[in-house]
């Protein structure tokens, strides 16, 4: 698969790094931008159509999370942006909430940012109709509520690219990285989705779990349901977090 027609924005300090990255992006077919600062950054955005950014989170002059920040504050969904680290400056879990739809520690691998870069240009229904991902555990939870009622209970919210969902008791074994075949019963209706399992933690004081999922492709109408909820609601976490 090729970037042909794409337009990407890489914004780091190190022109090293900028060209690597380009370099690579250009040899795909894509067209790319350079940036310095969030201060370039800003100005080509305002300038040019961007298809997606990739930036580093510490720079000079300002962070990769102010740059996320006032792109989020325009457009919830375009364009994403991939966020690079080198520092423990912001957890996955909190890069995602803020809006990121990927955060890409150093040392990394260049095919890696390139596999990102495809799947977050490519239209939704293809992204999560076409993916490459196995997986033999299976989880099926069911709710007495409806998703609207699990919602309001705050325990599970749904972002632009996955879900935060606190369960009783674990299903399986987690663990970062992990893919498994989720099913989630409402009282209404049912989710089926395979999704990556991006963070978990215990919940202070009580014996439930919670876990932030990013989906990776959908079964059945489960993609429609989605689909209409992020179009009723305002969303700016990728996976957001529950309080």
């Amino acid at each position: 698969m090729t970037l042909s027609s794409k337009t990407f924005l890489v914004v780091d300090d190190e022109a090293d790094l900028r060209e690597i990255i380009c370099s690579e992006l250009q040899y795909m077919g894509a067209k790319t931008f350079e940036a310095e600062n969030i201060t370039l950054a800003k100005s080509i955005l305002e300038h040019h159509h961007i298809d997606l950014i990739i930036s580093d989170i510490r720079m000079p002059g300002g962070s990769g999370i102010d740059l996320l920040n006032f792109v989020k504050a325009k457009n919830t969904s375009n364009p994403p942006l991939i966020l690079i680290t080198g520092f423990a400056d912001v957890s996955c879990e909190e890069a995602l909430a803020l809006g990121a739809e990927a955060i890409v520690s150093k040392p990394f691998q260049l095919e890696e940012l390139i596999r990102l870069a495809i799947r977050f240009t490519i239209p939704l229904e293809e992204r999560f109709s076409q993916y490459p991902y196995r997986s033999e555990e299976q989880v099926e939870v069911n709710f007495s509520e409806t998703l609207v009622e699990k919602i309001s209970l705050n325990e599970l919210s749904i972002g632009r690219g996955g879900i935060a969902i606190i369960l009783e008791v674990p299903e399986i074994e987690w663990s970062k990285g992990k893919i498994i075949h989720l099913c989630l019963r409402f009282k209404e209706k049912e989710i089926k989705t395979v999704a990556i399992c991006r963070w978990y933690k215990a919940v202070e004081h009580s014996s439930k779990f919670q876990v932030g999922l990013e989906f990776l492709g959908f079964t059945g109408e489960s993609l429609q349901i989605l689909k209409s909820f992020w179009t009723q609601n305002y969303l700016i976490p990728f996976i957001p977090e529950l309080s």
